[in-house]
């Protein structure tokens, strides 16, 4: 990313079954191809744990079919973007799977409240709480106003 040029926020709204998952995955893997080490300084952040695995899951797989020449719905679309042939896909995927797969713990799609713990664990005492605080929910404050 140019330092002169804002950060890019995408948000994507749609019901279930729509797409989202493939759109997502489309916009991951081209974010990969603009630069193979992005996945350090890409949120994708989801609503559910199922949500967060198959993306994961749909992201790797896509990028081995890339690499492997297996057959992939994002072929054409990154040759057209990127004014590359095939084989140079092919190789470039293989290098970020690679890449990807070695700093797998880099590789961050999380769910809304995982990303909020882990913002939090990281400004423990700024925020003025210990180390080992944990977040229970007291269902007796808020249940009269969800009845309500």
């Amino acid at each position: 990313m140019q330092a002169n040029k804002p950060p890019y926020l995408h948000v994507y709204k749609a019901s279930a079954g729509s797409g989202k998952t493939h759109q997502l995955t489309g916009q991951y893997i081209r974010l990969l191809f603009s630069a193979p080490h992005n996945y350090n300084h890409i949120l994708a952040v989801t609503f559910t744990n199922k949500a967060t695995d198959e993306m994961k899951s749909r992201i790797v797989e896509e990028l081995n079919n890339l690499a492997v020449g297996n057959k992939s719905g994002y072929l054409k679309q990154l040759k057209e973007e990127f004014n590359l042939s095939e084989k140079e896909i092919r190789n470039r995927s293989q290098g970020i799977l690679k890449s990807v797969l070695h700093n797998y713990s880099n590789f961050s799609i999380s769910t809304i409240d995982g990303f909020f713990q882990r913002t939090m664990r990281a400004f423990t005492r700024e925020m003025g709480i210990t180390g080992g605080y944990k977040v229970e929910v007291d269902n007796q404050s808020f249940l009269p106003e969800i009845v309500d």
